[in-house]
């Protein structure tokens, strides 16, 4: 494992701290109940020589324009938990593993989400577990290497 990728892992794992709540900072719209994550794994897209990458097959395109890593990690959201509103630096995918949530964003109608539905977090957002039983999901988070930053953004409840 060479420095930036034990850079990148730290660095995941304040990202995850703080995603949860258990960073530092001011809490605009705290989460509430019980959110955990599980360890992630980092590795920069397409190796140290990409500083553009341009993917397209089948319809679908991923377009860099900076070095970008990769971060994948499990986040349970327990029984009546959810996330409090806030945003992410880069690009979020979701795939819900178990259980199911609901996603909000401002000014639209609250969404739900079960086992094996996938979503995007861009923007503001707050996610919630509203049943008895935790909802798993599978996070894979894309975001400029050189630009780690806050992982968790805290935002105040929208007004419509």
């Amino acid at each position: 494992m060479n420095l930036r990728q034990k850079i990148l892992g730290a660095a995941a794992v304040a990202a995850l701290l703080t995603t949860v709540g258990l960073g530092s900072g001011a809490m605009a719209s705290p989460p509430t109940g019980t959110v955990t994550a599980g360890p992630a794994t980092v590795g920069q897209l397409d190796g140290d020589n990409h500083d553009r990458l341009r993917a397209s097959q089948d319809g679908i395109r991923l377009r860099t324009r900076v070095p970008s890593s990769v971060a994948t990690f499990e986040l349970t959201y327990g029984p009546n938990s959810e996330s409090g509103w806030h945003s992410h630096q880069g690009i979020v995918v979701v795939v819900v593993k178990s259980g199911s949530v609901v996603r909000q964003t401002p000014c639209e109608d609250p969404e739900t989400f079960s086992v094996g539905d996938a979503f995007t977090e861009v923007g503001s957002h707050n996610v919630s577990n509203p049943s008895s039983i935790p909802a798993v999901l599978s996070i894979t988070r894309i975001l400029p290497t050189d630009d780690v930053g806050e992982p968790r953004i805290e935002d105040t409840v929208p007004v419509c």
